[in-house]
């Protein structure tokens, strides 16, 4: 009996697999709308979160491989005077690798009528690739005698011309022409553009052209540890120190950066964390909309299941071949979203390397992300349609073979029993009744809506928050000029020599002065900005964020800036403060904390200081101007150096206020936009989860539109029914997310304050963003039940009265 029934045993296998998978097409293409949108929905995801993902992959490796060829420097001494025999001694110290002379100058662009600081840089030898390396070179380098070359990322804020002439002025000297020779990048600054500022390489001959001494002041170095500690290096700097001061040389500010990271990597990080964060959303919201789209399709297949089921058909063979067919859905929309992907996280892994002043065009993404993305794109259809599809397969046989539609929720008959008493019209009362009819579903539809709202209008808050920072920041700064002159003078005689030019309200003199934190080893930290000014200043009125601001009787009062504190967050009000300035210890005491945005700042009487220093310096001349208008004041600046100039003045630097506030904000830009731009992103999947639901809805529901349509309703009364429902998904979406944006903005404005500046946590959602949400969310009810009403409204009676 065995040996007969084996050959047909094994076909009637075969058969039955094949009948199984052309089924599961078939099934596949009958749903193709539903099909096509799980398709989108993975690829939208994962175009998204791939993007992300690619970028910080492709600008990561960029940052090892070209910040780390550069071999960037890690200390920089003032040193004078500077020969090559003592760069040599300074070779051969243990742990140096590689030093060079280098001389930096700061003068004056003059192009176009305008006038930009330029920072110049001289080098004893510009071919060595041990330290400082640059790259990119476009034109004859090094540069010769009258020749500038000009760094990339400044390029196009300077309005200058490759090949054509420029003028250059250093304070105190004739201005000189220099012709712009070619192009350099120089991956240990800042892009130029964004601080406001040009940066040019030329020759000591050049600088002698522009007035400046041409000898090299300054020691660089680089250390043999691969991995060095900052603390280890500067230690190694002050040993540098001790051997120039012994051999009688002058060492000024020491300038030890933190090994291995490029001034602007702590922000793209963040940003690159936060946008991750927002791309594992989307993802979860992608989830949730195949949740729905699976449902749908199962719901009109209970019917065939359970037939399949009485014939033989195992729970794990349904299952298997429901979810293979979501994993054959994940690998089409893998290779819709990987191309794209990668095309959208090049382009933004270029926008984001220049913000760092890196090349990414020689660089490819990383193999692996794409292996991570193929895995979630096969994996997130898989694990979101599980639980609609064991639900289904669990089900009792009797079940699926009795069962007209779906049964209403314990909450869908709460809901119902609450809109008993609503004075509505029938048609408009049941699409209510119908909005709650299952509960699983309708709260993946509104969290699916809740989430991208959030993200909108926690971005909005965001906005709103930095705006308002740079707002109070600028707000206590009541000066809009700010002159530094090359020679120090006692500050009623600069306040005097500024107030002779017409059109200024008020002039104050500052004192300034370099200063640190010493620290147990003899050496200092960072250094930062000590700003000496009267008690009542007219021209400064700070935003304080503890203790109190300077009086008469805080002789050795200070007041820290934020940026200090961001760097030394040991510091409190009412602690002591010892601060080395010019080889000698001030003992100080913190009276107050003031937001000082990105600046590390430390404000202390003015009137003291020059006590304790034995004279009257200023050297900041601090203008308010009558004449407020931009026009206004870019003329009272001219005026104002060409006053100064004519009374023996050499000025180092004057610029406005509002340039300085148009770079703080160039840099926050670019945060603020992208959060923004994730939020629609979000948005569109939410409203594909809409549609979903309510395409769900009305497959359900096609017996109850049947009858409505047999006793007399027109198509225009279903498709406000279809439309009417969506509606109130979305304002139900459009509350949930107003709560749940608050914990979104007060994770982001944390973020934020941490990477950037501090800003105000708000705890209620901004006015403006909400109410522009609100009109989104109405806009994506009607756009997303559109389709679905179209199919209510187009349905036959009698193929609605058939439905099962």
């Amino acid at each position: 009996m065995a040996t007969r029934l084996a050959p047909w045993t094994a076909p009637r296998r075969c058969a039955m697999f094949d009948t199984r998978w052309r089924k599961t097409i078939r099934d596949a293409w009958g749903h193709r709308a539903r099909t096509l949108l799980v398709m989108v929905a993975v690829a939208l995801g994962l175009t998204g979160a791939g993007a992300i993902l690619d970028a910080w992959a492709l600008v990561r490796t960029t940052t090892q491989s070209s910040y780390a060829a550069s071999h960037p420097v890690a200390a920089t001494l003032k040193i004078t005077p500077l020969d090559t025999a003592f760069l040599e001694r300074v070779r051969r110290m243990p742990g140096v690798a590689a030093v060079r002379a280098r001389r930096t100058t700061v003068a004056t662009l003059l192009y176009g009528g305008d006038r930009k600081t330029a920072v110049l840089y001289a080098v004893d030898d510009v071919h060595r690739p041990d330290i400082g390396r640059l790259q990119d070179v476009e034109g004859a380098w090094p540069p010769a005698d009258g020749e500038v070359m000009i760094e990339r990322s400044s390029l196009v804020y300077s309005g200058a011309t490759i090949g054509k002439d420029v003028t250059l002025e250093v304070a105190g000297s004739p201005a000189a022409t220099l012709k712009a020779a070619g192009l350099v990048r120089d991956v240990s600054v800042a892009p130029g553009w964004m601080d406001h500022l040009v940066y040019g390489y030329v020759s000591l001959p050049t600088l002698a052209r522009l007035g400046v001494p041409p000898a090299f002041d300054e020691l660089q170095l680089t250390v043999t540890d691969a991995q060095p500690g900052q603390q280890a290096v500067r230690q190694l700097a002050w040993r540098i120190k001790a051997l120039a001061e012994a051999e009688g040389r002058q060492v000024g500010r020491i300038d030890v950066p933190a090994p291995g990271v490029h001034i602007h990597a702590a922000q793209m990080e963040s940003l690159t964390l936060v946008q991750g964060a927002f791309g594992v959303l989307t993802l979860l919201v992608c989830g949730c909309l195949i949740v729905n789209l699976f449902s749908a399709m199962l719901a009109g297949q209970r019917r065939e299941l359970g037939i399949m089921k009485a014939i033989g058909a195992g729970e794990r063979q349904l299952a298997t071949q429901i979810l293979v067919l979501a994993a054959g859905l994940g690998v089409l929309a893998a290779a819709i979203a990987l191309p794209l992907a990668a095309w959208l996280g090049r382009s933004y892994g270029s926008f984001q390397g220049e913000m760092l002043n890196f090349p990414v065009d020689h660089y490819a993404i990383p193999a692996w992300t794409f292996v991570v993305q193929a895995a979630v794109a096969i994996g997130l259809p898989v694990l979101a349609a599980a639980w609609p599809v064991v639900k289904a397969c669990r089900l009792p046989v009797a079940d699926t073979l009795r069962e007209v539609g779906l049964p209403a929720s314990t909450a869908g008959n709460r809901a119902r029993r609450w809109l008993q008493g609503a004075r509505l019209a029938r048609p408009q009362l049941l699409s209510l009744h119908n909005a709650f009819r299952q509960r699983a579903r309708c709260w993946i539809s509104l969290l699916s809506l809740a989430v991208a709202g959030a993200v909108l209008v926690g971005a909005g808050n965001l906005r709103v928050a930095v705006a308002q920072s740079v707002d109070l920041l600028f707000a206590s700064q009541r000066y809009d000029i700010a002159v530094r002159v090359a020679s120090a003078l006692p500050a009623r005689e600069l306040e005097a020599a500024g107030a002779k030019v017409p059109g200024i309200a008020v002039t104050e003199a500052w004192t300034r002065a370099s200063a640190a934190l010493p620290l147990g080893d003899g050496t200092v930290g960072k250094a930062f900005d000590l700003l000496a000014i009267p008690v009542h200043s007219q021209v400064l009125v700070p935003d304080m964020r503890g203790g109190h601001w300077l009086q008469d009787s805080d002789a050795e009062g200070a007041v820290i800036g934020t940026g200090v504190l961001k760097d030394n967050p040991e510091l409190k009000v009412g602690q002591t403060m010892p601060l080395a300035i010019d080889g000698k210890v001030l003992p100080l005491r913190i009276v107050g904390m003031v937001d000082s945005g990105p600046e590390s700042v430390v404000y202390v009487p003015q009137a003291a200081f020059n006590a304790w220093r034995g004279k009257d310096e200023a050297t900041l001349l601090m203008v308010q101007a009558k004449d407020h208008s931009a026009g206004g004041q870019k003329a009272l600046l001219d005026s104002l150096r060409g006053a100064l100039e004519q009374q023996g003045l050499v000025i180092r630097s004057a610029k406005l206020l509002s340039d300085a506030r148009q770079g703080i904000e160039d840099h926050l830009q670019m945060v603020v936009s992208f959060l923004g731009m994730m939020g629609w992103v979000m948005i569109v999947v939410g409203g594909m989860g809409l549609a979903s639901t309510m395409s769900v809805a009305v497959l359900e529901r096609q017996r109850e539109i049947g009858v409505l349509r047999a006793i007399g309703a027109s198509g225009r009364t279903v498709l406000g029914m279809v439309q009417l429902e969506g509606m109130v998904m979305a304002l139900l979406g459009w509350l949930l997310s107003l709560p749940l944006s608050v914990p979104v903005s007060v994770v982001l404005g944390e973020a934020f304050s941490r990477v950037m500046f501090t800003v105000p946590t708000s705890l209620t959602p901004e006015p403006g963003s909400a109410l522009q949400w609100l009109a989104v969310v109405g806009i994506v009810s009607l756009c997303a039940c559109a389709w679905p009403a179209r199919q209510a409204m187009r349905m036959p009676v009698v193929r609605a009265l058939q439905y099962e």
